[in-house]
């Protein structure tokens, strides 16, 4: 029961490295709001073109 080698080919892959799937679900919003966050400024910073 506790020492299934299947559970370790798959299923505990990322249980064996420390990351849940909680975890894994916290990284990927931090990435997701971190994409959004440099559109936004890069939408609100003003270029570097010429005006006139």
């Amino acid at each position: 029961m506790y020492n299934n080698p299947a559970m370790t080919v798959g299923g505990g892959a990322l249980a064996s490295t420390g990351l849940g799937l909680m975890t894994s679900v916290w990284l990927g919003l931090a990435a997701f709001a971190m994409v959004a966050l440099g559109t936004a400024v890069m939408r609100i910073v003003p270029r570097g073109g010429n005006r006139s």
